[in-house]
C-alpha cells in the first residue's frame, strides 16, 4: 500500500486569484475615500463639538477596519506574487512525492 494523492496547481487560478484581488483593493480604496469625504461633510456641516465627535467616532469604527481590511489584501497580493511563476508549490509538492516513495506499506 502507497500512500498517495494527486494535488493539481492551477496556474491560471493563481494569476485569476491576483487579478481579483487588485480589484478588490481598487474598490476597496475607492469606498473608503467616499466615506472619508462623506463623513469630512458631515462634520463640516456639523461644525459643533458634536460634529467633531462624529469624525472621530467615523475614523475609529469606519475607516480603521478599512484600513486593517487594506493590510489584508496586501498580503495576500504580495503572497500571490511571490507563488505566481517562482515553482514556490512546486518544490513542495516534490519533497512530498520524495517522502511518499520513500515510504513502503505492505
Amino acid at each position: 500500500m502507497k500512500l498517495k494523492q494527486d494535488i493539481v496547481l492551477d496556474d491560471m487560478a493563481f494569476h485569476t486569484a491576483s487579478a481579483e484581488m487588485k480589484a478588490l483593493k481598487e474598490r476597496t480604496e475607492a469606498l473608503r475615500t467616499k466615506l472619508e469625504e462623506m463623513y469630512k461633510d458631515l462634520t463640516t456641516a456639523l461644525d459643533t463639538p458634536a460634529g467633531r465627535q462624529v469624525k472621530i467616532t467615523a475614523e475609529e469604527v469606519l475607516l480603521k477596519p478599512i484600513d486593517d481590511f487594506l493590510l489584508v489584501i496586501q498580503h495576500v497580493s504580495d503572497t500571490l506574487a511571490e507563488i505566481i511563476g517562482t515553482g514556490y508549490y512546486k518544490d513542495i509538492f516534490i519533497k512530498f512525492e520524495q517522502l511518499n516513495e520513500s515510504i513502503k506499506f505492505d
